[in-house]
């Protein structure tokens, strides 16, 4: 990494993230869905859609941090708790980072500050799912303590196109 691309790692800050930061959340995701690389979804959501999205994880206590540089939103990550009475003390990690960010730790620092967060809400798991070609996320994700706990072969169809799914998880 360059001395200016370290600079730019340093400024960039973490934080939980609030109900201001909706637009600029939505336009985050949305850039990073339309990758169609790394997420479920490969069309960003309504801007209502999002706010409905960050108010209930707010309103229930799910973790959600973003990364912020010069007062824009660069990236984000949320551990949302299961909706199921026997998987309530599990959650589950979404996250996505804007290209010119990534490789800089700046995805390490958020899911750690999700992590910490639902710690210290309670949540005894969190579990996720990486594509068998994001071979550098799933890195990340055994750097931060997440164990490889099984593969959906072929669980990923886009375009015509097949990709495992690996599930992750760590014990809080």
């Amino acid at each position: 990494m360059t001395g200016a691309g370290q600079a730019e790692a340093s400024a960039v800050s973490i934080r939980p993230i609030e109900l201001r930061d909706i637009e600029q959340f939505q336009h985050v995701t949305n850039l990073v869905m339309r990758e169609r690389q790394y997420l479920a979804f490969v069309e960003g959501f309504p801007l209502d859609e999002a706010a409905t999205f960050v108010a209930r994880n707010l309103r229930l206590g799910n973790p959600q941090c973003v990364a912020e540089h010069d007062g824009r939103i660069v990236g984000w990550c949320d551990i949302r708790r299961s909706e199921l009475p026997v998987h309530a003390h599990v959650g589950t990690l979404g996250m996505g980072v804007l290209p010119e960010y990534r490789g800089q730790g700046v995805g390490g620092r958020l899911i750690r500050a999700a992590i910490d967060a639902a710690r210290d809400a309670g949540f005894e798991r969190v579990e996720l799912h990486v594509y068998g070609r994001n071979t550098r996320a799933a890195a990340l994700y055994r750097k931060m303590g997440f164990a490889h706990e099984g593969t959906l072969v072929r669980g990923k169809k886009l375009d015509g196109e097949y990709d495992d799914v690996h599930l992750m998880g760590l014990l809080l």
